[in-house]
Formats: C-alpha cells, sequence, structure tokens
C-alpha cells in the first residue's frame, strides 16, 4: 500500500512539473468513422515559424484565411509565440475577458483610480494599443534595472514612496494589465514585480488575451501620440 501511494505521488509531482504544453496531453476521441482513437495534444513548433522576426509588424499584422474570404473579413496570428499562460496569473487577481475590458474602460471614464496600463515596451504600444491605455513598460517597474523610471511609474499608479524607503498603498489605483496575448509574459512580469513590494493585489486586474485576442475580434486599436 505504502508503496502504491509514494509512486501515485511521485507520478503527481513528475506531471504537475511538466510541460504539457511541449509533451503534449492524450486524449481518446471518436472519428468521422465513428472509429475510436487516440491523439496527443501539444503546440508544434515548426522550425521556419522560429525564425520569424519578433517584431510589432510582423506579429500584429497580415492576413491569409481562404482566397475567397474578403480581405477586411479575416486576420490571422503567428501560431507558435512564448509560452501559454495560466488563466489565473493569482488566486486574488481576476482575469478578464474582452466583456470585462470594455466595462472596466466605460467605468474608468468617471474614475480616475482606474487604468488600463499596457505593459509592453514603448514600440509596440505606439504600434498600436487599446484605445485609453496608458503605457507602463515591465522593465519600468524592475527598480534595480530602471530606478528612475520605478519612481514615475509607482507615482502614477498611486503609491507613494515614503522617506524610509518603503511604500504607501493608501492611494494605490485600480489597473487593469495586459501585454500581446495569452503567450506574453510582460503583463505576467509587472505583476510580479507590483506584488514583490506589497502592491494589494485586489486592485490588480489582468486581461490575459491581450492585444492578439483584441484584435481577432474585430476591437478598435490606435496609434498613441
Amino acid at each position: 500500500m505504502k508503496k502504491i501511494i509514494l509512486s501515485s505521488l511521485l507520478t503527481s509531482l513528475l506531471l504537475s512539473a511538466a510541460d504539457l504544453q511541449s509533451i503534449g496531453v492524450e486524449v481518446t476521441y471518436t472519428d468521422v468513422n465513428d472509429e475510436e482513437k487516440n491523439i496527443v495534444i501539444k503546440r508544434e513548433t515548426p522550425e521556419n515559424c522560429k525564425s520569424v522576426k519578433f517584431s510589432p509588424k510582423n506579429i500584429l499584422g497580415g492576413n491569409l484565411v481562404d482566397a475567397s474570404v474578403p480581405e477586411n473579413c479575416k486576420t490571422t496570428v503567428i501560431k507558435y509565440l512564448g509560452k501559454i499562460s495560466p488563466i489565473k496569473f493569482s488566486p486574488k487577481i481576476e482575469t478578464y475577458g474582452e466583456v470585462e475590458v470594455l466595462e472596466f474602460m466605460e467605468k474608468a471614464n468617471d474614475n480616475e483610480n482606474m487604468l488600463l496600463v499596457d505593459s509592453r515596451t514603448v514600440d509596440w504600444y505606439i504600434n498600436q494599443t487599446i484605445p485609453s491605455a496608458i503605457n507602463i513598460p515591465f522593465i519600468h517597474l524592475n527598480k534595480g534595472q530602471y530606478p528612475d523610471d520605478f519612481i514615475d511609474a509607482l507615482e502614477t499608479i498611486g503609491v507613494e514612496v515614503r522617506e524610509d524607503g518603503t511604500y504607501n498603498f493608501t492611494n494605490a489605483k485600480e489597473l487593469l494589465l495586459f501585454c500581446n496575448g495569452v503567450w506574453c509574459g510582460q503583463s505576467p512580469l509587472s505583476m510580479k514585480n507590483l506584488i514583490s513590494i506589497g502592491y494589494p493585489e485586489e486592485k490588480l486586474k489582468w486581461y490575459r488575451g491581450g492585444i492578439q485576442s483584441w484584435l481577432s475580434l474585430g476591437l478598435t486599436t490606435i496609434k498613441p501620440n
């Protein structure tokens, strides 16, 4: 009995530590001929995709579906980018979809303590962003790397730095952060850095789908000044 329990625990630990995106998950399905078959679901890694330049123009533009579909009716995405994020970043941080983002934006119109934050670096932000979003690049929330920008960012989101170097979160704003997509690590890094200094997690929201999901649904973007 002890051996069985230990074996089960070891298997569980190995599975939890494994990268299911790469090794895949085997499932059973019934095909069109009513035959039961097994298939492994995982992210494919085409070698030629790895050489695609990582730039706003390449990642967030382009059309290719069927030749008969009107150009303004189709949008494509590069299928192999980054690492897929789980649906929840933290038990205390709400994950938003597009409808929730729109509701947040509507409320933020009359509430200066609510900010939609584009966590991407400046070059991505100026290429296109969600209207009303402000740009606080994730790198500017890294105190050790960009100390001056870090202080400016804290001021923007309502955090006071006390004389002894500690932080006052009394006026911390409610933030909804996003980046490029479910494979993008920039908004997660922003949240990680904010949490590390004690930012209240209940004041953080996350639009996991980011710009890629936003564009795929035909929602409005702008090129900011």
